[in-house]
This record gives C-alpha cells, structure tokens and sequence, in this order.
C-alpha cells in the first residue's frame, strides 16, 4: 500500500544524507582561514587561493572569487563588452539570476526555447533569434549538463557561461568555467561545489575583459589593492568580494571536487538504469560528448504511458510529488514556468519545450537528497524503489488518485 494511503514507506526517517558533506578538513581549512584573517585586509589568503585552484583546475588564467553567482555572470558579461543598448541570447527555461545579469549590464534578455533532449539552449532557435543588437548568448549548464557550446560558437556571438548548476562537469574533455569567453559560477551552499553560503567564480582568458570585471568587483578602482595604497576609481562598481570564510570553505570542497563529480555522474547514471522501463517518467540524457554531475536530477513525468492524455500532466506531477514524499523521498518542482513568463519580464512569446519542460519536471537532488556524497549506488536503487513502487506494484491506486475513479 502506498504510504500516502496508510502503508508503510520504503525510506526509513535518516536514511538520506543532506548536502554539502563536511569533513575535519573543510573544518580546519575555515578556522585558518578566519585565524589569518586578522588584521583584517584585501585580498585575503584564503581568496586568492580559491582563484589560483580555480584557474589550475579550468585552464582560464583570469578568476575572481566573488560573492555570488549573479555577481560573477555580471562581471562576466561586462567583461565581454556588453552593455546599454546590446541584447543577449538567455535560455527560456533558467533561475532567474541569469536574465538578470543581464539587467544589472544595462542590456535586455532575448529568450530562447529549450532543446527538447539536453533541456539546455537550443542553439538553433539562438541563431534565429540573433538581431543587429545581439551582442552574446549566455548558455546555462542545467542541471549539471554542459549546454552545445561547439554549436553556440559558431553564431559568431561573445559566449558567456552560466555554470552555477556544474561545476565538475566536462564538455568534450574542458571544464566547465572554461567553455565560453567568460564565464560565471555560484558557490551557493546547495551547489555541486560549494562555500556553505553565498559566492561565486568568475573566470576569462580575456586580459582587458578582466581588468573591467575586476573593477566592476571593487568599487570601479582602477587597480588591485595589493600595493596597500588606495587607487582611482574610474568607473561605476559594486563591491563583489567575496567572504574569506566561504573563500576557504570552497577551496577545501575543490581538493574533492573530482572525486564527487565522478560520483555523482556515476550515480546518476545508475539511478537511470534503474528507472529505465518504469513507466510514466522520461528520464534524463547525456550525450557522449559531455558529461552530467546531476546538481538536480530532473523527471518529466508522462502521464500518456498510463492511458491518459496530456490534460493530466498537472495531476501526474502533483500526485507523484506527494506520493514520493509520503515514501520518504524528497522530491519537487524547480523552475515553474519559462523564465519569460515570470513578472519581471513579461514576455509572452511561446517557448512550448521549455513550458513543458517545465510543466512536467519533478527533480531529485539540490541539498535535501544529492544524487552524489554522502550517497552510492545502493542508495539509487532505494530511490528507484519509491517509483517502482508507486508506479508500477500500486500503479493502480496510483491512477485513481490522479483520475479520482
């Protein structure tokens, strides 16, 4: 019996470990990192650091640590040149920060639809989408998959990388954070590299592009502090630095960062093994060019396997979300509808892949049930037990609480 009808569940209270994974060594990288914080200056240890790691691990010889994601993709599009008056090509189906980066350069977001396998930027609907005006496109590695960047390059357009969501992740052998001109990642606590807290990463190989990011991070001065004397500002900037104990919080998960990304492609790979002929659910792909670190591991439900039309997506999706919680799995909803369609922008052009995309996602992972540590390949196969269970030994209650007969 399923356990949202009195039945017992198949995950037992504890049996899911949380994200990011503390060790003594992340413990004692902060509690240095705070010690030789004293006095205080700029730039910290701790920082440059991060950003020397960084730049080994990607090959980019320009990175900034900064305070977060949406700093670092806005430092990363000013870096490129864009600003009041250029248009750049966003992903329809995103996180909010990526369009507003956009905003915060003084330029305007111009949506494109998803590709219906990756869900990432389609970039032949980018291609038709480029105007005198365009002056970038700024793919997003959803999910933790690398977007086509060899088909982004070729648009002839200052490619921007929004790697928030796959750090670890790899693109025909190259990092990500190295796969466009310039490119901007979140450290955010829930993410696959993370600073248990806020901060971000920019990084470019552009020399000029990261003199003006580097300004824009500190106040418009024309120049790095490490003199000790106060230089001139020159331009508008925020202060994008970043927390010198997030700083080494970051470093310390990045000395492991190859390791969990190994373990979170494998483990993705085996929970779609494992789901694989289970029906009801499309499961993700990952073309062999690149690979996937699964930051979310996202489920479009297809209620057409069950006999019913599409007119039951919404029911699907909500009783299989409340299905999956009652059996101890945390499941949810991550981006709602096309990015566009938020009130911010109110774009009401049609992006039908992303807004079922949209419509049917559920999504396992982010920090409540990672698909990589502190988990294995026996937990996916507990996680496939909750869907085989309610999908197929109660598939039959399961339809009559998405029909109601």
């Amino acid at each position: 019996m399923l356990a949202l009808l009195g039945g017992p569940p198949v995950l037992r209270p504890g049996e899911l470990g949380g994200w990011p994974v503390l060790t003594a060594e992340d413990e004692a990288s902060v509690l240095a990192a705070l010690r030789d914080a004293m006095p205080w200056r700029w730039p910290m240890r701790a920082a440059t650091e991060l950003e020397d790691a960084w730049s080994e691990l990607t090959g980019m010889p320009y990175v900034l640590a900064v305070n977060s994601g949406t700093a670092a993709l806005h430092m990363a599009l000013v870096a490129m040149g864009v600003g009041p008056g250029d248009e750049v090509l966003v992903p329809a189906d995103t996180f909010g920060a990526t369009a507003q980066a956009v905003l915060h350069a003084g330029a305007r977001p111009v949506f494109v639809d998803s590709d219906p396998v990756t869900y990432t930027i389609d970039p032949a609907q980018a291609e038709t989408a480029i105007t005198p005006a365009t002056r970038a496109v700024l793919p997003v590695d959803l999910h933790g998959l690398p977007a086509d960047y060899a088909a982004l390059g070729r648009l002839g357009l200052a490619v921007v990388e929004d790697g928030a969501q796959a750090h670890g992740a790899t693109y025909r052998g190259r990092q990500v954070g190295a796969l466009g001109d310039a490119s901007g990642l979140s450290l955010n606590g829930s993410k696959t590299l993370s600073s248990a807290g806020e901060a971000g990463l920019f990084a470019t190989a552009d020399r000029e592009g990261h003199l003006r990011a580097r300004a824009l991070m500190t106040f418009g001065e024309s120049q790095s502090r490490a003199t000790g004397e106060m230089p001139e500002v020159t331009s508008v900037g925020w202060n994008y630095r970043i927390h010198v104990l997030g700083a080494a919080f970051a470093r310390s998960q990045l000395r492991r960062l190859a390791e969990m990304s190994d373990s979170r492609a494998a483990n993705g790979a085996a929970l779609t093994g494992l789901l694989t002929g289970i029906p009801g659910l499309l499961l993700p792909v990952v073309p062999e060019d690149r690979t996937h670190v699964y930051f979310l591991y996202p489920l479009l439900v297809r209620p057409e396997e069950f006999g019913l039309g599409p007119e039951y997506v919404p029911a699907f999706r909500d009783a299989l979300r409340e299905a999956a919680t009652a059996e101890g799995l945390p499941i949810g909803r991550w981006q709602t509808k096309p990015l566009p369609h938020h009130r911010l922008f109110k774009d009401r052009q049609e992006f039908p892949v992303a807004a079922d995309i949209c419509a049917r996602r559920l999504s396992i992972g982010h920090s409540s049930c990672p698909i990589g540590p502190p988990h294995t390949r026996n937990t996916m196969r507990r996680i496939a037990a909750v869907f085989e269970k309610i999908l197929v030994t109660e598939g039959t209650a399961f339809r009559r609480m998405v029909t109601g007969r």
